[in-house]
Formats: structure tokens, C-alpha cells, sequence
């Protein structure tokens, strides 16, 4: 089977997309992990969630709320 240059420009658009896709899930990890460390630093005066906590109600509130 022959392929087309288009073929092969997609076909390395498409790893180039993915490679973006992971590093910018990982920093996405990394900002999430700071915000958890810092939330668990606070000063106890506000008696609220964890951001973990908070985050996970909220995306489960926005993915009820697109009748997922």
C-alpha cells in the first residue's frame, strides 16, 4: 500500500500534538500536587476541604451537569 506525503505530514502532526498533550498533562499534575501541598499548609483558620476534595466535587458537579 502507498501512502501520501499527506499521509506522512498528518501522521506526524499527530505524534507532535501528543507529545504536547502529555507534557502539558504533566504540568498540569505537577500545578495540581502544588496546590494539594499548600492547601494542607494552611493555617487551619478557614475549617474548609482539601483542594483535592473541592476540585473532585466540582468536576463531578460540571460532568452531572453535562448529563454525562
Amino acid at each position: 500500500m502507498r501512502t501520501s506525503p499527506l499521509s506522512h505530514q498528518l501522521g506526524r502532526r499527530l505524534e507532535e500534538i501528543d507529545q504536547q498533550i502529555h507534557t502539558c498533562l504533566r504540568d498540569i499534575r505537577r500545578n495540581l500536587a502544588e496546590l494539594e501541598r499548600v492547601s494542607e499548609q494552611g493555617d487551619g483558620a478557614t475549617g474548609g476541604d482539601r483542594f483535592a476534595d473541592v476540585l473532585g466535587k466540582a468536576m463531578a458537579d460540571r460532568t452531572r451537569g453535562r448529563g454525562r
